[in-house]
């Protein structure tokens, strides 16, 4: 193999280590977002407050050091008489410059009956 193709092998494992370290984090911390909601909706019954709800899942956040996402970003509603809990959101980061990488999660919403 020639040192130019040596030099694009290097280069391809370099991108996809940098890819992978930068967004490994933010997708483990996205999986801790949908069991701390899950984890709060099976402590829950649907006759509480919202507050209590809200007040519960601000501890959780805090218990397992959830950053990524602010408790008081996460909806909480009633919707026929059962409590939903829509933790929704993208996370943004940067992987070069000028170049970023997004991540959603789109299927963190929990209801509690």
């Amino acid at each position: 193999m020639s040192a130019l193709g040596i030099l694009v092998i290097v280069a391809l494992f370099s991108f996809f280590v940098t890819v992978v370290i930068r967004l490994l984090p933010p997708y483990m911390e996205g999986r801790a977002v949908k069991t701390v909601i899950e984890g709060v909706a099976a402590a829950s019954n649907a006759e509480q407050s919202l507050g209590e709800v809200s007040k519960r899942l601000t501890t959780a956040f805090i218990t397992n050091q959830i950053n990524s996402l602010d408790p008081k970003k996460v909806k909480i509603y009633r919707d026929k008489g059962k409590i939903k809990i829509n933790a929704n959101y993208e996370f943004r980061t940067p992987l070069f410059d000028g170049v970023d990488a997004v991540l959603i999660f789109t299927d963190n919403i929990v209801t509690i009956d």
